[in-house]
């Protein structure tokens, strides 16, 4: 991520304070913060340098900050190369890009997409404009967003903001801002905690009720919980479907019944780590779920026809001849 001298807020902050760009600071400010406030009115921004830990996880904080302003107030048309959620706590705004004007008042969530001109007008209310908002980046965003309801051709969603989200936005900005990994940890934590409010608790699309819903989610989870000792009856539970129609429907439908698959699952690791490791038997038996190594051994040998210490010495044997070549 590049920051630019441009690249504040779009609420006209004057400064930015951050430690590691060593510019000056007012004695006793919080040196992340800028702020501007005016009797009732206040404008301020806070920008983040992640660490290596947060930038090898699915999403980091930029830019975060908060506006209360009426009609007066003019924002900069911007265009970011990140993320920008807004929500708004009071009052009325209008997002214009391209062609598109969106009106949006107290409880909604409008979001700004990398490489969009975006332009901001407050729209007249009984109530001044209170505004948060919150820049993120990161390989997980456009899944999390699109899970939460935004799209690039519709990237806002009404009413989504209650009581315990506005909660948990204003805590944001509660503690004194550190650079330290805890703190980002912490700051992280708090934006998947907004997210978590956002996303709707039924996501489940209707498709997702028949088989053509159910079979992938099935096959997700037996991929990722193969070495757990799941049998059937397990994943059947999981889908939420009796265990005799799942096994007949994922026969016809894969060629294989569910167990069949389990084992397949565990044969193929099992292969992969004794070519490729140097577990002993015993304990590549015991990361595959087996409860011992007799049970392993003659599940082993009967898909392959062969043992596990048998198939282990083939698979050495052309490493042996090149040796020997040489």
């Amino acid at each position: 991520m590049v920051f630019r001298n441009d690249d504040l807020s779009f609420c006209k902050v004057s400064a930015m304070l951050y430690p590691t760009l060593n510019r000056p600071v007012s004695e006793g400010k919080d040196e992340s913060m800028v702020k501007r406030q005016h009797t009732d009115k206040y404008d301020e921004s806070r920008n983040y340098v992640v660490d290596e830990l947060a930038l090898h996880g699915g999403l980091w904080p930029v830019r975060m900050g908060r506006i209360k302003a009426g009609p007066e107030h003019r924002f900069p048309q911007r265009m970011i190369d990140y993320y920008a959620l807004h929500f708004v706590i009071n009052g009325k705004i209008r997002h214009r890009y391209g062609d598109q004007h969106i009106e949006l008042a107290k409880g909604d969530v409008f979001c700004a997409y990398p490489g969009v001109v975006y332009h901001h007008f407050i729209d007249p209310s009984d109530q001044p404009l209170e505004m948060i908002w919150v820049s993120i980046d990161g390989g997980q965003t456009p899944l999390l967003l699109e899970k939460a309801g935004f799209r690039p051709s519709a990237p806002y969603v009404p009413g989504v903001i209650g009581k315990e989200l506005e909660t948990s936005l204003v805590h944001l900005f509660s503690q004194q801002e550190d650079n330290g990994s805890q703190r980002q940890v912490e700051l992280i934590a708090a934006i998947y905690r907004i997210f978590g409010l956002m996303i709707p608790k039924n996501t489940t699309d209707k498709s997702d009720t028949g088989p053509t819903g159910w079979i992938p989610r099935s096959i997700e989870y037996m991929n990722m919980h193969y070495a757990e000792n799941i049998n059937v009856q397990d994943v059947a539970e999981y889908i939420s479907v009796h265990r005799a129609y799942f096994s007949k429907i994922f026969a016809e439908q894969t060629g294989m019944t569910p167990i069949q698959y389990l084992q397949k699952l565990r044969m193929e690791r099992a292969l992969q780590l004794l070519q490729q490791t140097r577990h002993s038997i015993s304990e590549i038996a015991m990361m595959l779920g087996y409860p011992d190594l007799y049970s392993f051994s003659r599940a082993f040998s009967k898909h392959y026809a062969a043992s596990p210490s048998k198939l282990r010495e083939n698979a050495a044997s052309p490493v042996v001849a090149a040796h020997s070549i040489e």
